[in-house]
């Protein structure tokens, strides 16, 4: 189902002023009317009740009427899953941000990683993440995914161990065997966050590789078949998801 994503705002008692785009997501696509309640999610999650108050010059003006807590059995009951993907060239990339946005990844991570074609020169840091963001902001808004996830500014490589905890459960995606155990394995005793690194066109070298390992990240392997980096992105989200998603029903057998 379909949802309305609110930009910022600061106030919840004052009017919020939506844009062009904004405006006509909620009057062609959503196709709601001046007065009409609706409900909006914000950027930390939160769901809002809304009201349209009027429409004028191609923006439209919103008041946010109270916060609704949405019931428990549309919550997924799984730990927070952060995509740290290596930077992919042209579009490639952008296609990444779409489908694990629509997958229900909470964070998105872009990685400068040493076999990675595409790189992110300084200037561009804004515009790329920018970018990134309003992708992530119409896959929300398309797929009505009740994770609203959110693109980090891009880190180096040798960052990871920084950022994914040892209380953490990290998981890397190799095109070669050297997995100890089986995903069900690894998710069996899960933390509260999954974080899966994906390499770029590529692949890992074998520096990344040991300074994974090093860090007790835990290496997964996909099968035999080569895929694209875009297409290992989105297979290792769906099948760890999936795992996640029916744990309580395989943990039994």
């Amino acid at each position: 189902m379909k949802q309305f994503i609110l930009p910022d705002f600061d106030n919840t008692d004052s009017e919020i002023i939506l844009n062009k785009k904004e405006t006509h997501y909620l009057k062609n696509v959503l196709r709601y009317k001046t007065g009409e309640i609706f409900s909006a999610a914000d950027k930390s999650g939160n769901i809002w009740e809304a009201k349209i108050l009027r429409f004028e010059n191609k923006k439209s003006i919103i008041m946010l009427c109270r916060k609704i807590e949405p019931p428990k059995e549309e919550r997924e009951a799984i730990p927070e899953i952060v995509l740290y993907q290596c930077l992919l060239k042209g579009k490639k990339m952008d296609l990444v941000v779409r489908q694990a946005t629509e997958a229900g990844v909470s964070t998105i991570v872009p990685v400068e990683s040493e076999f990675a074609v595409a790189k992110i020169e300084e200037k561009q840091r804004i515009e790329k993440t920018e970018r990134w963001e309003k992708i992530c902001k119409e896959a929300l808004q398309q797929s009505g995914s009740s994770v609203l996830t959110n693109v980090k500014q891009h880190i180096a490589f040798k960052q990871l161990d920084q950022f994914c905890k040892k209380t953490e459960t990290s998981i890397f995606f190799h095109q070669n065997t050297i997995e100890k155990k089986s995903l069900h394995q690894y998710l069996f005793q899960v933390a509260e966050k999954v974080n899966i690194i994906v390499g770029p066109e590529g692949g890992f070298s074998d520096k990344e590789v040991r300074l994974m390992m090093e860090n007790g990240f835990l290496p997964a392997y996909l099968g035999k078949n080569i895929l694209r980096a875009e297409t290992a992105a989105i297979y290792g989200i769906a099948a760890i998801k999936t795992i996640l998603l029916e744990k309580e029903k395989w943990a039994l057998c």
